[in-house]
């Protein structure tokens, strides 16, 4: 639904709809402002998860009233643009602060204020823009994935919310840590080694593991480009890497510094490094020949070259103790550093083997819906490919199966056959029920009747601007349109109406085979159509002569009534000539 383009769409010919539509292009601008405004919180297709949970257009007009008629104007739904905007920015500005907070503790920290004050403005500025997401988030409303239900209520989503540690995790997120970095040379270093070690490690903590909310904000912009979810966690898995190599890179240099200049048990050397952190310029050469400790020697040399430099060294040595090629021995002599080495050595051990788990489990893995999606998919393009199909049909092909999966591929035959009979009926029927209980023929049947109908039912996909029924043409089946929007037309080509969830057509085959068809009925987006046909029906009914009889009379009142109302809408002559 969401790949639709613009010029592409239904333009609606009922003379209604052209009416509001004229009347919508009439209003004043400011108007129209305001209600696109207003559209932005509401449902719509374009956000890639609506098509999971909102089948049509017409459940998301339907969720939009109850959205507009039922809750407050300030409650944002959860599949709206606003949502898929925000969820884009979000992503880009939680990543930001996350990478940049522990640069600015690591690298920037001795640096001159006017660098200083300029990280520290940007990451303020990140922070407000997580304070106002997680207001938004108050007015947000929830799908629960165990039902798949939408919660628009405000009160269970504040309460929702202020759950105590979920609340706490999300404060900590944009908490203003930076304005610590203005007093860190001075406050932090001064209160010793353990005080130092203590706030990094808290910094650590508290936000390493904020790749899950990342992935979470990522996850829209790859379904909104149609990228297959093997792709998606690959890219996944590659950016927590870079993001946990990257606040362990800037720990590992940080953490030495800090041991060394504790304030407890400083040496002459380790006074030299302290002055010539605080220093805006450093004589690299004349300092060098004062100090003989070989960490402080590195240091001070790093301190005399480029700021990116010192980041791509450290993560050169972080990478090589990750993967225990080799051990650093700056601070072989601090009780910290057995500790340190073991922690990185082992986090290094247990990422760089859970990766290649977790690649080779999104390559095969058959017992996940949406990998034998994608499966499937990988195998309809070679198909395509062999059979030299164009790429319309290829397009067709593929948003077919899309619509009748929704990213989420299941052997349904091979589901069902494990179930008895009872069960499998039990399932049609709480799937289908409400389609067939609505005909006005199959009203007041008994239990079993509907049940043997049910199960005779035929799931089909038609797309957009597929036709379903051709007029002329000679019927011998009846459809229910489970989900999606059909549009019906007169022979001349004149649109008499749509049709939406829940309706019906075609019932008057059931009874009369080879009745023609006096209209077209074509999809106006992707449907899901049940199909009864004429025969199925009729063996169901057959040994009922009584009822047969019934819905055979009640079939003629209905045939009768639409020929009266079509005398007076065209005369009867003018009919009579049309039949003919």
């Amino acid at each position: 639904m969401r790949h639709k383009l613009k010029e592409n769409r239904h333009i609606c010919t009922i003379e209604q709809t052209r009416i509001s539509q004229a009347e919508n292009r009439a209003l004043p601008r400011h108007v129209k402002i305001l209600r696109a405004l207003q559209k932005l919180r509401l449902a719509s297709d374009q956000h890639p998860s609506t098509e999971k949970h909102l089948k049509s257009s017409y459940q998301i007009i339907k969720e939009n009233e109850r959205l507009q008629q039922c809750f407050p104007a300030f409650i944002i739904h959860p599949f709206s643009l606003l949502r898929l905007y925000s969820d884009v920015v979000v992503f880009i500005v939680m990543n930001l602060h996350l990478m940049l907070l522990p640069f600015a503790f690591s690298f920037l920290a001795f640096e001159t204020r006017p660098t200083r004050h300029l990280v520290e403005y940007i990451d303020l500025s990140l922070c407000v823009i997580l304070v106002v997401e997680f207001a938004l988030t108050f007015c947000t409303g929830i799908v629960v994935l165990e039902t798949n239900e939408i919660v628009l209520n405000p009160r269970k989503i504040f309460f929702n919310r202020l759950r105590p540690f979920r609340l706490m995790y999300d404060l900590l997120l944009f908490f203003p840590y930076i304005l610590l970095l203005e007093v860190f040379d001075e406050l932090i270093v001064e209160a010793g080694a353990e005080a130092s070690l203590v706030f990094v490690s808290f910094l650590y903590l508290c936000n390493i593991a904020r790749f899950r909310d990342s992935n979470r904000y990522f996850s829209v912009i790859p379904r909104s480009l149609d990228i297959s979810q093997s792709k998606m966690r690959i890219v996944e898995v590659i950016m927590n890497t870079l993001y946990v190599l990257h606040w362990t890179t800037c720990l590992g240099y940080i953490i030495p510094v800090l041991l060394k200049v504790d304030s407890s048990a400083r040496t002459s050397d380790e006074e030299e490094l302290l002055a010539a952190m605080h220093l805006p310029q450093l004589n690299v050469s004349a300092a060098l020949e004062r100090v003989a400790n070989p960490f402080v020697r590195v240091r001070l040399t790093d301190l005399d070259t480029s700021t990116a430099y010192r980041y791509l060294r450290s993560m050169m040595i972080t990478l090589r103790v990750g993967l225990a090629s080799s051990e650093k021995k700056d601070i072989e002599e601090h009780y910290v550093y057995h500790w340190i080495m073991w922690l990185v050595m082992f986090l290094g051990w247990l990422w760089f083997n859970y990766v290649p788990v977790v690649l080779c489990r999104f390559f095969d893995s058959p017992e996940m819906a949406t990998d034998q999606y994608d499966k499937f998919m990988a195998n309809l393009k070679a198909f395509v490919y062999n059979k030299r199909l164009s790429a319309t049909l290829e397009r067709k092909l593929r948003n077919n199966f899309a619509t009748r999966f929704r990213t989420r591929y299941f052997d349904e035959e091979m589901i069902m056959g494990l179930f008895p009979s009872n069960l499998r009926s039990s399932i049609r029927m709480e799937t289908c029920r409400h389609l067939v209980a609505s005909v006005d023929l199959f009203k007041n049947l008994p239990y079993f009747i509907l049940t043997d109908i049910v199960n005779c039912l035929q799931l089909e996909v038609y797309l957009r601007d597929d036709v379903i029924i051709a007029a002329g043409s000679y019927g011998d089946s009846m459809y229910f349109l489970a989900a999606g929007t059909v549009a019906v037309y007169a022979m001349n080509g004149k649109e008499l109406g749509h049709l939406t969830d829940g309706a019906y057509f075609g019932e008057i085959s059931l009874i009369r085979r080879n009745q023609q068809r006096t209209a077209n009925v074509v999809a106006l987006e992707a449907c899901e159509i049940y199909r009864l046909s004429h025969e199925d029906f009729q063996n169901v009914v057959k040994p009922h002569a009584y009822l047969l009889n019934r819905i055979r009379k009640q079939a003629e009142q209905r045939l009768a009534m639409m020929k009266r109302k079509k005398d007076k809408m065209y005369g009867k002559k003018f009919f009579e000539a049309f039949l003919q």
